[in-house]
Order: C-alpha cells, then sequence, then structure tokens
C-alpha cells in the first residue's frame, strides 16, 4: 500500500496511536488489514461498562441503584455495542463470572460515589466526541472526562480499571492525555449534536484508576481490612510547551506509521495475551507466502493444521 492508501484506510484516533505504539504488527492487523480480534476480555467489557455508568452518574442518576446501572451498562457491551459478535474469553464459569464482575462494580462505584471530590465536581463533558487537526491530519476520538473542581481548577480524567496501577512516572509522557489537551486547546468537541471550540488550556490531565477504590480484602502491612487500594488520582500538566512538543512528536510518529514497509512485532511478552496473536502465529517471515499456504493446505490434509 502507498501512504495515501494507508491514510485513507486508517482512522486517526487515540486507538490507533495507542497501538501503534503498543505493537506495529497489531497495528497493522487492526487498523490497516481491519482484522477483528478472535475475542474480548472479560476486563476490558468490565472497563467499558464502568465507563458508560460513570458517565450516567453525573448525567442526573447520582443516587441509582449502582448494580442495576452496571448490569445495564454491561449487557449493553456484551450483547449491544459494536463489538456484541465478538465472544468474550472467560475465564470460567459466565454466570459466575458476571457476578464477580457486579460485585467488584458496586465496590467501585459505592466508593467513587462516596467521596466529595466526585460528588461535588462540575462534570462539563463525559464520554465527549473530539476532532482536531495536526499537521493537516484529523484526529478523532473520545474524552472520559473533563470537570471543574471545587477549588476552581479544571481537570481532564481518563478512566482506567486495569489489574496494574499505571506508572507514575509514564503519565507525563502519555501520548493520549497529550492528545486529549491538545483536542480541547485547539480542537473542537461534539456536544448536543454541535461541534464546539472549548479553547481550554487545562490546570491539570491524568488517570483515575478506578481500582484504588478497591477495599483490601485481607490485612497487609500499612492497611486494615476495609481500607481502599489507594488515590485514584495520577496527575500531570500540559503546557503550551508541552503541546507544541506533542506536535512534533506526532509527526514523528506519522512518518511511521504510513509507510508501506515491514511492520515488526513489538510487544514481546504481551504476545501470549494479544487478541490478535492467531494472526500473528500463523504469519511465516521466512519462507515466501506461496509456499507457506501449500505447507497449510499439506498439513490439513494431514490434520496437523
Amino acid at each position: 500500500m502507498t501512504k495515501q492508501e494507508i491514510l485513507d484506510t486508517i482512522e486517526l484516533r487515540q486507538s490507533t496511536l495507542k497501538t501503534w505504539l503498543n505493537c506495529a504488527m497489531m497495528y497493522k492487523f487492526r487498523h490497516i488489514d481491519k482484522l477483528e480480534p478472535s475475542f474480548r476480555y472479560p476486563g476490558t467489557v468490565h472497563g467499558s461498562a464502568l465507563h458508560l455508568v460513570l458517565a450516567w452518574l453525573h448525567e442526573g442518576q447520582w443516587k441509582g441503584d449502582l448494580r442495576a446501572l452496571y448490569t445495564k451498562a454491561l449487557n449493553y457491551q456484551l450483547y449491544a455495542s459494536e463489538e456484541e459478535h465478538i465472544p468474550v474469553r472467560w475465564k470460567g464459569d459466565q454466570e459466575t463470572e458476571i457476578e464477580k464482575l457486579k460485585l467488584n462494580a458496586v465496590e467501585i462505584l459505592e466508593n467513587y460515589r462516596s467521596k466529595d471530590y466526585n460528588r461535588d465536581a462540575l462534570v462539563l463533558f463525559a464520554e465527549v466526541q473530539f476532532r482536531v487537526n495536526i499537521l493537516s491530519y484529523s484526529f478523532t476520538g473520545t474524552i472520559d472526562q473533563v470537570r471543574k473542581n471545587p477549588d476552581g481548577t479544571v481537570e481532564l480524567l481518563d478512566f482506567k480499571s486495569s489489574q496494574m496501577r499505571p506508572n507514575y512516572y509514564a503519565i507525563p509522557n502519555d501520548i493520549q492525555l497529550s492528545l486529549y489537551a491538545y483536542a480541547l486547546k485547539y480542537g473542537q468537541l461534539l456536544v448536543d449534536g454541535i461541534w464546539v471550540k472549548p479553547n481550554m488550556l487545562l490546570d491539570s490531565v491524568g488517570i483515575y484508576f478506578l481500582r484504588g477504590h478497591e477495599i483490601y480484602k485481607r490485612k497487609v502491612p500499612g492497611k486494615e481490612v476495609g481500607d481502599e487500594k489507594g488515590s485514584p488520582f495520577i496527575r500531570t500538566t500540559k503546557t503550551i510547551q508541552d503541546l507544541r512538543a506533542f506536535r512534533t512528536e506526532i509527526r514523528h510518529q506519522l512518518s511511521a506509521m504510513v509507510k508501506p514497509w515491514y511492520y515488526p512485532n513489538t510487544a514481546s511478552g504481551a504476545c501470549s495475551y494479544c487478541s490478535y496473536a492467531e494472526h500473528c502465529i500463523a504469519r511465516n517471515d521466512t519462507i515466501p507466502e506461496k509456499q507457506a499456504d501449500e505447507a497449510q493446505l499439506l498439513l490439513a490434509e494431514l490434520n496437523m493444521a
């Protein structure tokens, strides 16, 4: 494919950048070849459902039944979203796993709702779509939340529900957070069907680590049973100089992303967890494609493929 063909094929979204930085091979499979993942992880579905509930809480359902709200959101992700046809790889019995997710969601959401800094925050935008031009390229995506805190500061938060707490030292260089901050300053947001330009330079941007609201089920050094696991906030700042540096970084990333080249597998240890692994494993880098196809046919005849 030529550079222009690649640009015509891919969507320049925050997920595209994230995939590219994680693994160039996955980027090719997902955004150029348009291959779908073989499966979804329960944790990914769980995180998407939590995002929905958080948006609903701040849209007028603050006192709603958390289990019912989460069940509604989870059912949407499982059975009505754009990815509902992609199977979920459950660890064990599906009903048992779903019940565990519900219990975890209620624990997280109850503790989220109990905090004054969440209750008293004025959410300006939640799950809002954006678009922004960078170097004549149009980037799009969705921002989790922009809030005005009781002290008057305005911050952007990206909700995370992964098992592992994000690395504090990686946050200042997180390319997605930079894209969100850039979009709020120079781009547009879709609000009630109308594209508006907020022109906002934020006081802070960061990760809101939802699993910080989980509680310890047994005593650990320095913590008691029932204590929450830690502050959910991991913050940094984005100055005008930072946004200009980000624009330069995007130029370098794009120059590689749109090259018609060999896309290396760079994910290393994460490969065993990748939902594109079967595509990657099937690839053979040393045998010509025609010979590899013939070998696959022979193996199939021998029931060895």
